[in-house]
């Protein structure tokens, strides 16, 4: 039964003290703050890194070295945060420089974030107590179904610590960055409240998610009102892209047109030039993949039962069973031809962006227009990633699955010169018993059977933990065959990905990304910052990072467009995209990726 609602905007701007920036929030969550270390009454044992250390009113610290910082544990062995959502870390930059920084909790992989600072500022870092779905019993359990990210703070994951138990606390810096400069941590608290919608809340909190696809009981700068706000942006976007086009020392494929001239062999290709891996583009310039996953129009969520979540549904683009607010909100800011509309904008937003490559799980409508150079998503079927093990003891089967869909790229695109190559699976879950050579070995012969002149670019490994982007024997057995080796590489940096020894092959990470909880969205994505500054310096540091690497020839962001807040059918409800569910651009980041287009050449030839 669906709930009249009294639409409350509920804005939860965190009232904190000890230097929090004045825009810290986290969307549906009620406020709380609680000082957990303020280096004056409530202490912690301090241990050095590598760094100088002096503890008074705050806690000063120097890096002398890489990698050098602090780690903070509780002086009674643990403490107890199962009540918040966040802990955050206040920190000043004392130095003369930014500093960039890394913190982990209980040096757990991924219970941990990300903190840029220029010279003589403020900030604060938000690591996020990230829960299994096992640990949501209240309410929520049965108010919020289909859905990774919940109202109250639930944050899922698949690796997390016990919020009971939280030990201990490191900041350290984050490749070199920070070396020569100095912080002073102020304070460590734990903030946001982690539990149920109040009861006295609830008979108005449903529907929760408005007629454009946004959460309801929030304001937040950009939040559209109207189809008319819509079209009002399309108009202002339009000059911004005309103000910015694209960087001017591309080629037409967005090459390096004033770097090196290579051979041009009307194909993508790879090369090893001055002790770097390249891509060479079809027409010999030096290419860096600078992309981004899902350039397409779709972002749908179930309904079924969870019809009282919304508050209204689409007429075109829903029903009883499904909704695509993207597809819906396209077609009211574009009108008439809006597919025409968005294919075109695009690649012409790409371009603005310093973005050169449409990366996996794209729209072929948009990619075949030959205008910016494309990746290929080959699934043949079979039964899924789960079928492989069966499919690959019979190995004529499986050649005949891959072979067929191969079948279908013939003459679309495997002589079209903007095709840069093939990602054939995804994250392959490696079991006991699967021969990886044979499987790489099938897959490469049906590639180049119809399409010779493109690359071959690999499964995409995802063994995030390892150093190698997964198991050696599998990365080494994918190097065997693989023209370029892609490695989907949630992390906070890239610089500490390693070549399998004997190994010496181009890699492009395939899937990053980093989210907040500051405009409407309740789920971060795989790596949460503070907020969509902090958001965009992380872009900035990765894309910086990967550029120094000798192997990485590109990286791909995950994804174009924002996921819905109800999810997709798998839950996934994270704050990644370049633009959000009513198509607005995310400023923050487009700024850093411009930067990082129009100076990715000179950065990676190290000038």
């Amino acid at each position: 039964m669906m709930h009249k609602v009294v639409r409350k905007v509920l804005l939860v701007a965190m009232m904190m003290t000890h230097g929090a920036t004045a825009d810290e929030r986290l969307c549906g969550v009620e406020p709380c703050n609680e000082v957990v270390i303020d280096f004056k009454e409530k202490k912690a044992q301090v241990k050095s890194l590598g760094a100088k250390v002096t503890q008074g009113n705050g806690l000063a610290v120097s890096f002398p070295k890489a990698g050098s910082g602090v780690i903070l544990s509780a002086p009674d062995g643990q403490w107890n945060l199962d009540k918040y959502v966040v802990v955050a870390v206040d920190v000043k930059n004392t130095g003369s420089g930014p500093v960039s920084l890394t913190g982990h909790m209980n040096e757990r992989p991924w219970s941990n974030s990300f903190l840029h600072i220029p010279a003589g500022k403020s900030g604060t870092m938000m690591m996020y107590l990230l829960r299994k779905n096992t640990m949501l019993r209240d309410r929520r359990k049965d108010q919020f179904v289909g859905m990774n990210g919940v109202p109250g703070g639930h944050i899922s994951h698949w690796d997390v610590l016990d919020p009971q138990a939280v030990k201990t606390i490191a900041i350290r810096d984050i490749d070199g960055v920070s070396v020569g400069q100095s912080i002073v941590i102020t304070a460590v608290r734990a903030v946001g409240k982690y539990g149920a919608i109040p009861k006295d809340k609830e008979a108005t909190y449903f529907p929760f998610v408005d007629k454009f696809g946004q959460f309801m009981h929030e304001d937040w700068p950009g939040k559209v009102k109207s189809v008319e706000d819509m079209k009002g942006r399309a108009a202002t976007e339009a000059m911004d892209l005309g103000k910015n086009p694209a960087p001017g020392n591309w080629s037409k494929y967005g090459g390096w047109a004033k770097g090196p001239k290579l051979k041009a062999t009307g194909h993508f290709r790879t090369e090893k030039h001055s002790g770097k891996w390249w891509l060479v583009d079809p027409d010999g310039y030096l290419f860096w993949s600078h992309g981004i996953t899902g350039v397409h129009f779709r972002a749908g969520t179930k309904v079924g039962d969870r019809k009282h979540y919304f508050m209204q549904i689409p007429k075109v683009f829903g029903d009883n069973r499904n909704i695509d607010f993207a597809k819906a909100n396209l077609a009211a800011k574009y009108g008439d031809g809006w597919e025409d509309a968005v294919s075109d904008l695009s690649h012409r937003r790409l371009k603005s962006w310093g973005m050169n490559t449409i990366a996996n799980w794209s729209e072929p409508k948009i990619y075949t227009m030959k205008r910016t150079p494309y990746t290929v998503a080959v699934h043949y079927g079979g039964g899924g990633k789960d079928a492989l093990p069966g499919l690959l003891k019979t190995p004529d089967k499986f050649r005949a699955f891959v072979r067929r869909r191969m079948a279908a790229e013939k003459g679309v695109t495997t002589e079209d010169p903007w095709c840069i190559g093939y990602f054939v699976d995804n994250e392959i879950r490696w079991k006991r018993g699967m021969n990886a050579d044979l499987y790489y070995k099938i897959v490469r012969e049906e590639v180049k059977r119809v399409a010779p002149n493109k690359l071959y670019l690999g499964s995409r490994l995802h063994g995030h933990a390892f150093p190698h982007g997964s198991k050696q024997n599998i990365v080494a057995a994918a190097a065997k065959y693989c023209d370029v080796l892609s490695i989907n590489r949630y992390r906070f940096s890239p610089s500490d990905l390693v070549m399998v020894e004997g190994v010496d092959l181009p890699i492009v990470i395939g899937e990053f990304h980093f989210g907040a909880l500051d405009r409407g969205m309740i789920h971060t994505g795989l790596r949460g910052v503070a907020s969509q500054q902090q958001r965009a310096y992380a872009y900035e540091h990765y894309l910086k990072q990967a550029l120094r690497h000798t192997h990485i020839v590109g990286t791909h962001w995950f994804q174009f467009r924002e996921q819905n807040i109800t999810g997709r059918t798998d839950g996934e409800n994270y704050q990644i995209g370049f633009v959000d569910i009513c198509d607005t651009p995310y400023q923050e980041i487009v700024d850093s990726a411009r930067k990082i287009g129009r100076s990715m050449y000179e950065l990676r030839m190290g000038n």
